[in-house]
C-alpha cells in the first residue's frame, strides 16, 4: 500500500510541473555524462569542492549578501576561479 508521500510523488511526477522537473534532470545527468561535465565533477571531487565549502561558509558567516560573498570568495583562490570557470564553460552562460 503506497503511503501519502509516494501517492503525492506520483501525483506530481504525472503533472506538467512533474514533466519539466523529468525533462531538467535528463539535461543535468547529459551535462553531466559529457566529458566537460565528468571535469566539473572531478573537479568538485577535488580541489574546487575544498574552494565551493570554504566560500559557502564564508557566505553563511556573513550579515553582507551572501551570494556576492560567495562568488568573492570563489573568485579569490585559483581553485575556485577555476571552478566558476569550467562550471560557467559547462552551463554555457
Amino acid at each position: 500500500m503506497p503511503s501519502e508521500y509516494e501517492s503525492m510523488a506520483r501525483a506530481l511526477m504525472s503533472s506538467p510541473q512533474g514533466a519539466k522537473i523529468i525533462q531538467t534532470l535528463d539535461k543535468l545527468s547529459a551535462t553531466a555524462s559529457s566529458p566537460n561535465g565528468r571535469q566539473l565533477i572531478a573537479m568538485l571531487a577535488g580541489n574546487g569542492g575544498d574552494a565551493l565549502k570554504a566560500a559557502a561558509m564564508a557566505a553563511n558567516q556573513t550579515e553582507k549578501d551572501p551570494a556576492r560573498v560567495l562568488m568573492s570568495s570563489l573568485l579569490s583562490s585559483k581553485d575556485g576561479a577555476s571552478l566558476i570557470a569550467k562550471i560557467v564553460e559547462v552551463v554555457g552562460v
